[in-house]
């Protein structure tokens, strides 16, 4: 099956709907990574970097919170927090076109490449801050982070950059990893909750930690 066959058929398994300018515009992005990726190395060749793993790995796993996301009440402004090569915050755009994306990153080269994918694939709803979580000086509604630090050790800088009524979303492996990462995490008063999700054409654990006030609508 080939690239955009995998994508058209994991897609549907989501249960995403999809026109074909959003199928353009995941071309354009994987095109423009692959391109950038010989030279800066973002994506390790053992870790999914083209073809159609890139597509699994990476952009179906991205998209692999979408149901729950797509769900949430109010979800207008969304920040991908160490956005690096941009997952999972370029899919959710494509497929979220009603949300304002942050993609926020520190290192130029990566924002470079940031910028550079959003021009090419009219992704008009996608900002690029050159910021380190640390230094952020606004409020969303959502924060989503994918390849991070151990929630543990992020949380309290995660809750400072969310609204009251906010949600967070960390992408996770094992569940016995998600477990090690949260012990010790203080999220009270919020609920913590670990759902297992299947990523199309990938046979790996998957969990997404959905962290909200009690009063969310997450």
């Amino acid at each position: 099956m080939q690239g955009q066959a995998v994508l058209r058929e994991g897609l549907a398994r989501l249960g995403i709907p999809f026109a074909a300018q959003q199928l353009d515009q995941v071309r354009i992005f994987l095109q423009e990574l692959e391109r950038w990726n010989r030279r800066y190395g973002f994506i390790a060749r053992g870790e999914g970097a083209e073809g159609r793993e890139l597509i699994s790995r990476h952009v179906l796993d991205s998209l692999s919170a979408w149901p729950i996301i797509s769900a949430i009440e109010c979800r207008g402004r969304i920040a991908d927090v160490a956005s690096g090569a941009g997952f999972p915050g370029i899919p959710l755009a494509v497929f979220l076109p009603d949300s304002r994306f942050t993609l926020v990153e520190p290192s130029a080269t990566k924002t470079a490449f940031l910028r550079n994918v959003a021009i090419l694939a009219r992704l008009e709803n996608v900002e690029v801050a050159e910021q380190r979580l640390e230094d952020l000086d606004r409020r969303f509604d959502l924060v989503v982070f994918r390849a991070f630090s151990p929630i543990c050790r992020q949380l309290p800088a995660l809750k400072r950059i969310v609204e009251p009524h906010g949600t967070i979303i960390a992408y996770k492996g094992r569940l016995q990893r998600v477990m090690e990462e949260l012990d010790g995490a203080d999220a009270d008063p919020w609920n913590l909750r670990i759902i297992p999700v299947r990523v199309p054409f990938l046979e790996e654990e998957r969990h997404l930690v959905v962290i909200s006030p009690s009063s969310s609508g997450a």
